[in-house]
């Protein structure tokens, strides 16, 4: 098990210059090799983490305009750049709870807080290399798709002994779950219960509760995970699902507001909050939540034009139309998207039923685009419902007509 830094690749992401160039001295000082790449920004950072695999990243948190380190690892993690043998360091100069409680819901490996020491770097990335080393078979055969062989590696890791324990059962549990494979995942986490509880473990039974339609006991472990390590975000998503699906969509809202309270930068999180506030008119809670997911997403290209629509519908319903035109005109601009013009037609239509003096340029719109394409489906029904909304019944009724059975 190599755990020296010598020939480790590594990517520094920051955009001071200086802090670079203090890491990458620090780093060589330390024993590394090979010269570390760099990056000045999310973009550059994302070029790399895309065309090369890297040991070591070491992310700065706060890097200016564009997606900030969290972002980075989680679109990382998403897009398989960053794996189960990766050590990424989070620094930051940052200690405000909403940065602490990001980084803790991602999950690097180890957050340092700027100045930074040589002494206490060289600690983490050796603390992070014992955890993260014994993984590099398992990650080989990840990258191949090979889940199967990858439980039994480690298996055998859990027999000769070899890596941590709690990291080896935590993705076996994992794995298990994504392959649906529910025995299993039960068997691993009641190992973990047996010894103490412990949040992922009681959160992976109860999602396992739910793959097989058991809602109350399901609802039940997410609960006690949320006792438990009441900063364990996924157990208040997972919550929030399950009451859902047992018909409970206010208190659902509820947990995720709580939650949002908790940790503000989960696009997902803010999103399905926007959602259930705008089904029970609490449109104060729905304009703040959409507003955090268009701040969220734009940076990592993940918002979408319903994102906007969204929060389009919720100004108006504030009476708020100047800003609702604002918010029309940043989604032209920033979503690349083809279904893009049906969500601005979409909004100009819902525009049209507060300022009248816009309808009839909105229903042209409508009929010129109409020649041209057929709506997506989901699109479609919010046609009829914007129609409905003007007082199109002919207009609507069309449309329904147009829906497959």
């Amino acid at each position: 098990m190599d755990i020296t830094l010598g020939r480790k690749a590594v990517l520094i992401i920051d955009d001071f210059q200086n802090m670079r160039a203090q890491l990458v001295q620090m780093l060589e000082s330390l024993g590394v090799e090979r010269k570390p790449d760099m990056a000045a920004s999310a973009e550059e950072a994302v070029e790399h983490l895309r065309s090369r695999r890297y040991d070591i990243v070491l992310c700065d948190y706060n890097l200016g305009e564009g997606m900030h380190g969290q972002q980075i690892l989680d679109l990382a993690r998403r897009e398989g750049w960053v794996d189960v043998a990766t050590v990424f360091i989070m620094v930051t100069a940052e200690n405000s709870m909403e940065m602490v409680m990001g980084a803790l819901e991602s999950g690097p490996d180890a957050y340092l807080a700027k100045p930074i020491s040589k002494e206490l770097l060289h600690a983490r990335l050796l603390k992070a290399l014992r955890r993260r080393a014994p993984m590099l078979p398992v990650a080989q055969v990840l990258r191949q798709g090979d889940t199967g062989q990858a439980l039994q590696l480690l298996d055998t890791m859990l027999s000769a002994g070899r890596g941590e324990r709690a990291d080896i059962l935590r993705l076996k549990a994992e794995l298990a779950l994504n392959m649906g494979a529910l025995d299993l995942v039960q068997e691993v986490c009641e190992i973990v219960i047996r010894e103490r509880p412990v949040a992922w473990a009681i959160t992976s039974l109860g999602q396992a509760a739910m793959e097989r339609g058991e809602l109350p006991r399901a609802e039940t472990l997410f609960r006690q995970a949320i006792v438990v390590t009441p900063y364990f975000m996924a157990a208040h998503d997972h919550l929030a699902a399950v009451l859902e699906l047992q018909g409970r969509s206010r208190e659902a809202m509820e947990v995720l507001e709580e939650a949002a309270g908790r940790s503000s930068r989960s696009l997902p999180r803010q999103r399905r909050l926007g959602w259930l506030a705008m089904q029970h008119g609490e449109w104060g809670l729905a304009r703040g939540a959409l507003r955090q997911v268009i701040e969220l997403g734009k940076p990592s290209g993940t918002v979408c034009a319903e994102d906007f629509f969204n929060l389009v519908c919720t100004l108006l319903e504030m009476g708020e139309s100047a800003k609702a035109v604002n918010v029309l005109e940043d989604m032209q601009q920033s979503v690349s998207d083809p279904t893009v013009r049906w969500w601005l037609l979409l909004g100009r239509l819902r525009m049209a039923a507060v300022d009248q003096g816009t309808r009839e340029a909105a229903l042209d719109a409508l009929d010129a685009l109409m020649l041209k394409a057929i709506p997506p489906i989901d699109i479609h029904r919010q046609l009829i419902d914007a129609l409905g909304r003007l007082g199109e019944v002919t207009r609507a009724e069309l449309l329904r007509q147009q829906l497959p059975d």
